[in-house]
């Protein structure tokens, strides 16, 4: 693993694909649709409610009408959320994740893992692949070669024969 992945390159490369990530994915909009789906506004609902059980709740309940709380925590959370989004951008930048030594722990793993399951059918395409990738030149150019060596001999043994 250390001679192919080396520290700074992929701490440059993992932290400028994260960026990209972070961009295409339009973090302020999948925040925002996560804030307002209906399962996150319905468990603030439910926290709404919950706190209005309580003793102090139950204060409030007196001076302030529950739904328009809602509303209003639903609101200010939403508004949270977009607020947010720049400070999560930056902590996923900055995050442990991009650690050198457990991105390397965490590609060691995927590896090990992939390789474990490869039947020798898939081992025998891989290479086939490869083979065929990397060394396609060689089959053109040993062709051409052995073409033009070919019809020189031909060339002398007629010139002699």
């Amino acid at each position: 693993m250390e001679t192919y992945f080396d520290p700074g390159p992929l701490s440059n490369y993992v932290t400028q694909k994260t960026e990209i990530i972070l961009n295409s994915i339009q973090f302020e909009d999948t925040v925002r649709d996560i804030m307002t789906c209906p399962e996150v506004q319905g468990m603030i609902s439910d926290k709404v409610d919950e706190m209005f059980t309580t003793p102090q709740g139950l204060l409030f309940g007196i001076v302030l009408n529950k739904d328009k709380v809602k509303e209003g925590v639903l609101v200010s959370v939403e508004n949270a959320g977009s607020e947010m989004v720049p400070v999560i951008g930056e902590l996923v930048k900055n995050s442990e994740f991009l650690d050198e030594d457990k991105l390397k722990d965490q590609i060691d793993r995927l590896i090990t893992a992939k390789l474990m399951e490869m039947q020798p059918e898939n081992i025998i395409a891989v290479v086939s692949d490869m083979v065929e990738t990397e060394l396609g030149w060689v089959v053109v150019w040993g062709n051409i070669f052995g073409g033009l060596l070919g019809l020189a001999l031909e060339i002398v043994v007629v010139l002699k024969g």
